[in-house]
């Protein structure tokens, strides 16, 4: 009988999870719902097309093609309880619950509950009120930040340079689609680190420490403009520092994993269940070493995830058996591991968005990747494609990543640049109208 997974999400990081675990000697064929046309050309990865939210087709689907186990890409379906509905149905599934993935779906959840348990993050008030807030950030030294409360796909987080900003993100998010609250927090200065944990089907204290990596957030070089998804990431970061302060680090992100674990199992304690499934915290880091918490989220981290997977696939780590963790992985952390071993490897990952991401953006173009040579350190991954008539379709505002894994920082950086100016861009399907116009990506990932 099949080994089958089930993935669910069509972006970058779906692309990425499905690839990895399709190289895995236990997993016979990989499925991904809805997936994009880079899943589409993978060999034994199956795209399915049913929609994400209806979640009776993907639990049949589940029951009736040998799925050992699903993985949940996207966090709106974790919010939605998704996990909740496979697990009624005695399926196998790798994510959190409802009652865990508030820890992202609500920015007020998640700092009222860093403030409770003690977990260093920058300093904040919450409002439902229009006219309250505004008069709160009169007195604000600026920048400052702006959170909806509820998910807003990379779009809920407004950094405002002074009052006028300020008020132009309050009246944008308040009372929006994405939520009836906002939060205004101080304004963080320093290293961004996403630090991503597999929360394993072992339980607590089993989790498994992913590389560091950094996300680079901003549309614009030198992290200007809106923010969005991730418009690029670097793996280790933080190579450049001494590897008696990356230990100090280390044991200092440990303690903000271990009290969020403890913390929030306690507060679902009712449930009988422990946080499963990624946890991503993202942080920052002072030029005094000192660690604050930007935000939780309940999975992989995107375009973080593509530039993981690369880099797991060249230290040859199944995900698999780091999901699973059965028979107990040797490895408890990569980064300890890659202190200890002065190991040098360097990924980079830079994403080619549609001009005008990520407010209305340019779609329904092609692109001819061709000229690109793929191998076990050049991988691309795609988020906003389909195949058309055997052709690359753009259909979304972040299009693809290039990624490079090497032995130094420089030369993944170069490889990485040097392959995307590679990509050829075209306003039609019969690719003779060329226009590299339609596409842009930030010219400073590895900075």
């Amino acid at each position: 009988m099949d080994q089958n997974i089930f993935v669910i999400g069509q972006g970058g990081r779906e692309h990425a999870i499905a690839w990895k675990l399709s190289k895995s000697n236990k997993v016979d064929n990989v499925y991904v719902c809805p997936g994009n046309g880079g899943t589409s050309l993978e060999e034994n990865i199956i795209n399915v097309d049913i929609n994400i939210e209806d979640k009776d087709s993907l639990i049949n689907f589940a029951k009736n093609n040998n799925i050992i186990m699903t993985i949940v890409g996207p966090e709106g379906p974790l919010v939605d309880g998704i996990v909740n509905s496979f697990i009624e149905n005695g399926l196998k599934i790798f994510g959190p619950t409802k009652e865990y993935a508030i820890l992202e779906g609500s920015k007020v959840f998640s700092k009222e509950f860093m403030e409770k348990f003690d977990i260093p993050t920058a300093s904040f008030r919450m409002f439902s009120d229009n006219i309250e807030a505004k008069n709160y950030i009169k007195n604000k030294k600026y920048p400052i930040v702006v959170k909806a409360d509820g998910l807003a796909a990379g779009k809920g987080v407004i950094i405002s340079n002074d009052e006028d900003e300020a008020i132009n993100a309050i009246d944008k998010l308040l009372g929006s689609n994405h939520s009836e609250y906002i939060v205004i927090e101080d304004f963080l200065i320093g290293q961004e680190l996403s630090a991503i944990y597999i929360c394993n089907f072992k339980g607590a204290s089993y989790e498994i420490g992913l590389p560091w990596t950094k996300d680079y957030k901003s549309r614009d070089e030198f992290n200007s403009g809106p923010n969005t998804g991730g418009m690029g990431a670097v793996s280790h970061p933080l190579g450049y520092q001494h590897k008696n302060l990356l230990f100090k680090l280390h044991l200092e992100i440990e303690k903000i994993l271990i009290k969020t674990i403890a913390a929030i199992n306690n507060y679902n304690k009712k449930t009988n269940k422990n946080y499963l499934g990624f946890l991503y915290i993202g942080l920052m880091i002072n030029n005094d070493n000192d660690i604050k918490v930007l935000e939780y989220n309940c999975r992989l981290g995107d375009p973080e995830t593509q530039n993981l997977m690369l880099t797991l696939e060249n230290q040859n780590i199944d995900l698999y058996d780091l999901i699973v963790n059965d028979p107990i992985n040797s490895i408890k952390d990569f980064n300890l591991l890659k202190i200890d071993t002065e190991e040098s490897s360097y990924c980079c990952t830079i994403v080619l968005a549609a001009k005008g991401y990520p407010d209305a953006y340019a779609k329904d173009f092609f692109l001819d990747i061709s000229h690109i040579k793929q191998s076990d350190k050049i991988k691309i991954f795609h988020a906003g494609t389909v195949i058309k008539n055997n052709k690359i379709q753009v259909v979304g505002g972040r299009i693809l990543t290039v990624n490079v894994f090497a032995d130094t920082k420089e030369e993944a950086v170069n490889l990485a640049y040097e392959n995307i100016k590679k990509i050829n861009v075209f306003e039609d399907e019969n690719l003779s109208v060329q226009n590299q116009n339609l596409v842009f990506y930030r010219d400073d990932i590895g900075n």
